[in-house]
């Protein structure tokens, strides 16, 4: 019975033992854990917001729109949030990456519409239309003397920061087509008008030189990267008609002004 009783009081003490153990374990656990939490609410806070990349908004304006501010947790900040938050507030901007940079700083990319498109609209109003076909501002008289225009097509009432629609879709949708194609390529800078009122005959008017027929969308990478190579081309003084309208077989045509 005596060694019963002390192979009952050994075993007793070696599982307080492995009680206090875990105990032990789960306490540093908890140490370790409150330590890094604490650590980085105390560590990494927020002491730069950078701006990159902007030009029509002022850094203050983006950094407003996007809700950070400085004292945020560096860690914890919501990159998707904040990024939707200036995609929605600021309709000139066309894409935004945020970073972290340790110990301290956010960094906003943005890139910004650096052209954009009269169009009228239903409500006898003309709107600025990026490229990609977001609506940015209603345009006053003055401005509409600073911006190429799309003919042959009316906006339905558009709302800024949203992308336009059309009861003639396949025409807006056209003319968007072209001017995202062209975007990277050097053309759309120069770029006085574009004519959908066909879609299947759209006309650019190039700066007052030349008269731009592509035809339809069909092929327009193909036309564009052609359009390119014959710009490249024609001297400074040449002006008149570049047919890719392809309606003459596979090749472009150019007609010189009279």
């Amino acid at each position: 019975m005596a060694a019963e009783r002390r192979k009952a009081r050994r075993k007793t003490e070696k599982n307080r033992r492995q009680s206090s153990g875990v105990l032990a374990k789960l306490a540093i656990m908890l140490a370790v854990v409150a330590a890094v939490v604490f650590g980085v609410a105390i560590f990494f806070k927020v002491n730069t917001i950078e701006v990159q990349g902007n030009i029509v908004y002022s850094a203050q304006d983006v950094i407003a729109a996007s809700d950070l501010a400085v004292g945020d947790n560096l860690l914890t900040v919501n990159k998707d949030t904040a990024a939707g938050n200036i995609m929605a507030r600021l309709p000139y901007i066309e894409s935004v990456s945020i970073g972290r940079s340790l110990p301290d700083t956010v960094v906003i990319q943005v890139r910004e519409s650096q052209s954009a498109f009269a169009v009228n609209s239903e409500t006898n109003t003309v709107w600025l239309v990026s490229p990609q076909g977001k609506a940015l501002e209603r345009a006053d008289t003055e401005m509409l003397e600073q911006y190429p225009q799309i003919m042959g097509v009316v906006l339905n009432s558009p709302t800024a920061g949203q992308p336009v629609t059309s009861l003639d879709q396949k025409k807006l949708d056209a003319a968007i087509a072209v001017l995202t194609g062209l975007e990277g390529t050097g053309i759309l800078e120069h770029v006085a008008a574009i004519n959908v009122e066909k879609e299947y005959d759209i006309v650019l008017q190039y700066e007052d030189r030349y008269e731009i027929k592509l035809g339809g969308t069909d092929d327009l990478t193909y036309k564009i990267q052609y359009l390119t190579a014959i710009l490249a081309e024609l001297s400074d003084f040449q002006a008149g008609t570049i047919d890719l309208s392809f309606r003459e077989g596979s090749k472009a045509w150019f007609y010189p002004k009279q």
